[in-house]
């Protein structure tokens, strides 16, 4: 090992995935965050804040999480470097431990990268009402060398709830945390910017505001979802839910449930599952999948396509050449304005 004295200030600030994005009042000690559901408490604050190290430097802080929710939540971490002129991400490593048990030992190099989508590293799911204590180390390589002196590194640490990110959403680069809903029934506003907006039990109204959003609602409530200006994403999973589109090429999920469908602005495509949809369709070529169940579906301005897969599904089309499947039970089509084309037991203005 060479000699020398070699300077870190490694300070982590703790901006846990909360629905406020304020950061004041970070350097209390044993700060408490609501994450969702969850209590996080960070043993200091920030967890570490060291200088004048040597190679071989090793020091572990704890951080307490509690589960609140009536279900289990999955934990996850997440680290975001901030500045590193020196390079010193390469030399420093990180172990994440649950008890004896080693759930992450790599460079903060490759923890940046393992962690940098929505579900963070997967640390453990947290049953409810259970808490639990997570170590983090943090070492210096003891075979680094003099030009290592004098350098710092400044990154964030997040804890919160693990999210794995729907196929539909992967393209969408979102600037902020997740903004997390709790059991609860929630209120939700999104920013102007791309939102990761993610809902749990309870009936939860969304508003997603501008930009080009992902929002999920996994609880199986009666939830009432809204976009704006955006090409906007909304899985939503049981329950008999509310979306209104705004202006965007939107994809919409609606899932299981007797779900209502408003689609806006743009070209839209929208797939529910089993239940009995109300689906309405705007302007723009839009494509409708109804999935099982009696559904109605009515196009609006453009030319759609629509299947009511199973069940006896009442189709209209609106304004322009549209395609309408009636696919399998006893459907009822009008293809209303245009050169239309049909398939239904009962047929009215197809032209095809």
């Amino acid at each position: 090992m060479k000699k020398g004295i070699l300077t870190l200030l490694s300070l982590i600030l703790i901006v846990a995935v909360v629905i406020s994005f304020n950061v004041l009042g970070l350097f209390e000690k044993k700060t408490v965050y609501a994450v969702g559901d969850l209590t996080v408490i960070w043993q200091t604050d920030p967890l570490f804040n060291e200088s004048n190290i040597l190679p071989g430097f090793s020091q572990t802080k704890t951080v307490n999480v509690a589960n609140g929710a009536p279900t289990q939540r999955p934990i996850g971490a997440r680290g975001d470097l901030t500045s590193d002129p020196g390079n010193m991400d390469s030399v420093l490593n990180i172990e994440i431990k649950e008890g004896a048990t080693v759930l992450y030992s790599n460079t903060l190099e490759n923890f940046f990268l393992d962690s940098a989508g929505p579900d963070g590293i997967p640390l453990s799911t947290l049953g409810s009402g259970a808490n639990t204590t997570y170590d983090f180390t943090v070492t210096f390589d003891e075979a680094s060398g003099n030009e290592f002196q004098n350098q710092t590194i400044i990154f964030d640490l997040t804890i919160g709830i693990s999210f794995v990110l729907p196929t539909t959403c992967e393209n969408i680069n979102f600037p902020n945390p997740p903004i997390f809903g709790t059991a609860g029934n929630d209120n939700i506003s999104g920013t102007v910017r791309n939102d990761l907006i993610i809902t749990f039990e309870g009936v939860d109204r969304i508003s997603s505001g501008v930009g080009n959003d992902c929002i999920v609602t996994s609880g199986g409530g009666n939830d009432k979802v809204t976009t704006g200006v955006g090409n906007d994403v909304v899985v939503t999973t049981d329950g008999d839910d509310d979306i209104n589109s705004g202006v965007g090429n939107d994809t919409i999920d609606a899932g299981n449930g007797n779900n209502k469908v408003n689609a806006g602005v743009g070209n839209d495509k929208v797939t529910t599952g089993s239940g009995s949809d109300d689906i309405h369709l705007g302007v723009g070529n839009d494509s409708a999948s109804a999935g099982g169940g009696n559904d109605k579906v009515v196009g609006g301005t453009g030319n759609d396509i629509v299947d009511g897969e199973e069940g006896d599904d009442d189709l209209a089309g609106g304004v322009g050449n549209d395609n309408l499947v009636g696919g399998l039970g006893v459907d009822k089509v009008n293809g209303n304005i245009g050169i239309d084309t049909c398939d239904a037991e009962s047929e009215t203005n197809c032209e095809i």
